[in-house]
């Protein structure tokens, strides 16, 4: 490697580098937030916070490493380009190829890392993830705190007025059910226990209260008991069974066999899933390429904000792309095959255009309109309106 490709694959992989940092961490900041209220207010371990925040990791990078690369490049060359380095390469006869290997090369390696995260990485963590998830929610669910709303379990509510010495009777109880949107269910009672049967499922028996509920839109019902169980629908587990239920938690062979059984009702979204894990690697290698013909467009006097302006349109472009084609796949639409590919086909002939614009020293309509009006735009915000005499 020469010493201009070394320079232009250090300079580029160091801003994506500290631009996959920033914006890892953006996207991870709601998550830390609400690990940190669990550790708060339900008493969570540290550690288990800990491998939460691991576990999340993967799918955190495969969001991030395309903008990330596509930033970083951008704004490498957007810094190249108003230190006047960019014309010195054009004036010593470095051509556009040259400048290209070694930030295909960088997109190459920012590519594989998204593969590995797609194929098998990231469905190991949603696997581990899912199991820490529900040892969690079955660990602290049912922490009750007296004249506190428990909402621990979706779609449900609890409140208890009082709570016994030895933490296992509960007076005054008011209970909202809407795990069934269409009929929620009230309960009153007076008194209350919480078991756990021999399967490891749970229940809430109730004591001497009333149940309430609305039918459609019309219909009210009430009724008293002495004696009621509601199922909780948390299972107490001292041994987690090793099942995969989900289908972004299979690997590439799981995913293979599920789509070869016609009769299983999951083939076509296994399909589905199969062209995702690959589509999302090849989406960053094309950003990345895409990135250098329309950096070495940029005039001298756009600056960065041109760089930044520049990513954010192509990566709201491309996802909306990819959104509307998962969509339509989903919908039945159009294949799975045209969902997840047909966007990156668009956008690898975009980026083919731009690459031979730029060989032939031409420059594309849209990218210098882009730059001319973030150039322009200063002297617009400053100049003032003269009054009419």
């Amino acid at each position: 490697m020469s010493r201009i490709s070394r320079h232009l694959f250090l300079e580029c992989g160091l801003t994506s580098l500290i631009a996959l940092v920033v914006l890892s961490f953006v996207v991870m900041l709601p998550q830390l937030l609400r690990l940190v209220d669990l550790w708060v207010n339900k008493g969570v371990a540290v550690d288990v916070l800990g491998s939460m925040i691991s576990l999340s990791i993967p799918k955190i990078l495969l969001i991030v490493i395309p903008m990330a690369l596509l930033v970083g490049i951008l704004l490498s060359m957007g810094r190249m380009a108003q230190d006047s380095e960019l014309v010195i390469l054009k004036a010593s006869g470095i051509s556009l190829l040259q400048v290209m290997r070694p930030i295909l090369l960088l997109a190459l390696l920012y590519a594989g890392l998204a593969l590995l995260l797609s194929l098998w990485w990231l469905p190991n963590a949603f696997h581990q993830f899912f199991i820490l998830k529900k040892a969690l929610i079955s660990s602290t669910a049912l922490i009750m705190k007296p004249q506190t709303f428990n909402h621990s379990i979706p779609g449900l509510t609890l409140y208890a007025e009082q709570q016994d010495a030895q933490q296992s009777l509960l007076h005054g109880l008011l209970i909202h059910d809407r795990r069934k949107p269409d009929a929620p269910v009230t309960l009153t009672a007076r008194q209350g226990e919480i078991r756990t049967l021999a399967n490891g499922e749970s229940l809430l028996l109730l004591q001497e209260g009333t149940r309430h509920q609305i039918v459609g839109k019309t219909q009210y019902q009430s009724l008293s008991f002495s004696t009621y169980q509601v199922g909780l629908g948390v299972l107490f587990e001292f041994k987690t069974k090793d099942v995969k239920e989900r289908l972004d938690e299979l690997s590439l062979d799981e995913l293979s066999q599920v789509m070869q059984d016609t009769s299983n009702s999951k083939a076509y979204d296994a399909w589905m899933e199969w062209h995702r894990r690959f589509s999302f690697p090849v989406a960053t290698l094309i950003l990345g390429l895409f990135a250098v013909p329309v950096a070495l467009q940029q005039p001298h006097r756009s600056g960065r904000s041109y760089a930044l302006v520049v990513a954010i349109v192509t990566l709201i472009l491309h996802f909306t792309l990819l959104s509307i084609g998962e969509t339509l796949a989903r919908k039945h639409l159009a294949t799975p095959v045209s969902g997840f590919w047909l966007p990156n086909l668009l956008m690898g002939i975009l980026t083919a255009y731009l690459v031979y614009t730029t060989h032939q020293c031409r420059s594309f309509w849209l990218v210098a309109w882009l730059a001319q009006s973030l150039a322009n735009l200063p002297q617009r915000l400053l100049s003032t309106p003269r009054k009419a005499d």
